[in-house]
């Protein structure tokens, strides 16, 4: 079994998963069903360890390109079940759409065993959600008139990106020296009294899905600046859900990972305490911490990613596929910055990820 599909009950066709309708869809006779509905139809979704083809290797003077439009260099090949078409595909791909037959295609192997996920947040933006967004977004001072949003749009992909989950507790122990300050008027001279303290301060966090793009391929910024996914949306992961997307088993493990999220909780828990100083000015001296992990889960979160090309220089655009939030890089029209700084509108320009709602 190359990949896995799922069927329409009243046709038989294939089924996608549509954000719009929060359901399973056939483009055919647009008929839709639930998750439960397949599944009482005995479409589970789980794997025949024993049926799941395995990626074949290229053989020297193979195409080195991808069929899928998959982003890597580590290729293997895949032979569509539906049409027979043979799929080239970077290795940790766990779903793509055959570009032959139209027809979704989930890679068993890369969902089963170390690679199970344990849940999964579908998409709630549909795609033409996306360019309405990326236009929206684009309306900034600097961009130049001449970016034309459906002109410069190389590739746009919804795609499950793999995510670790880490829980657990920090505590924190601190030493600070610390300062309340007050001011007045007198004669005229300022003067400044500043009461200094020395602070200590303990405390215990709970954290819960400190989240980490488990992916080489993917910009860490990007995955970053698109959070926070709503885990209330989680789901058992199926691969249902994977159908007319592409989506990325981990290829980088949760130790590799750990460092990152490792940050993001010592750097919360310093705040949470700080915040705790009711003091004006605060110098940490001293910052012991324990983290201690209960668990750490693995789960794939919806992305909608787009590759842009605009006078020879690629851009980069992102969109949280379940809340909408927007990030990316645009182009900057430095006529414009020059005619700006002249009246004061800005004093200069960042270069980098400018967020949106």
């Amino acid at each position: 079994m190359a990949n896995m599909s799922y069927k329409c009950l009243t046709c038989g066709a294939e089924l996608f998963w549509k954000a719009d309708r929060n359901a399973f869809v056939c483009d055919y006779c647009e008929d839709s069903f639930t998750l439960d509905q397949l599944q009482e139809a005995g479409q589970t979704g789980e794997v025949d360890e024993t049926k799941v083809q395995k990626a074949e290797e290229l053989m020297e003077g193979e195409a080195a390109v991808s069929t899928d439009g998959t982003v890597g260099n580590n290729l293997v090949k895949y032979s569509c079940s539906h049409c027979g078409a043979e799929i080239i595909t970077d290795r940790s791909t766990a779903a793509t759409i055959c570009v032959y037959c139209g027809n979704a295609v989930i890679m068993g192997e890369q969902i089963i065993n170390d690679f199970a996920p344990d849940f999964v947040i579908p998409f709630s933006v549909e795609k033409k959600k996306v360019m309405e967004a990326f236009k929206e977004f684009s309306k900034k001072p600097l961009t130049p008139k001449s970016f034309d949003c459906e002109k410069v749009v190389d590739k746009m992909q919804g795609v499950y990106i793999p995510f670790w989950l880490y829980s657990g507790t920090c505590e924190g122990d601190v030493d600070a020296e610390c300062y309340n300050e007050e001011k007045k008027r007198k004669g005229d001279y300022d003067i400044i009294k500043r009461d200094f303290y020395a602070v200590k301060r303990r405390g215990k966090v709970n954290f819960e899905f400190i989240p980490v793009d488990a992916s080489s391929k993917t910009e860490d910024e990007a995955m970053d600046s698109i959070e926070p996914y709503d885990f209330k949306d989680f789901k058992p992961f199926n691969p249902a859900y994977l159908s007319g997307f592409l989506a990325e088993r981990y290829d980088e493990d949760q130790e590799k990972c750990y460092p990152r999220a490792q940050e993001r909780i010592e750097n919360t828990t310093l705040d949470l305490i700080k915040d705790s100083c009711p003091y004006d000015s605060i110098h940490i001296e001293r910052y012991d911490k324990d983290i201690k992990l209960s668990e750490t889960k693995y789960a794939m979160m919806p992305a909608w990613l787009l590759y842009t090309t605009y006078k020879d220089k690629k851009y980069f655009f992102a969109m949280n596929g379940q809340t909408g939030k927007f990030v990316g890089s645009l182009p900057i029209d430095y006529g414009k910055l020059v005619v700006f700084s002249a009246l004061g509108g800005i004093l200069g320009a960042v270069i980098g990820f400018f967020i949106g709602g």
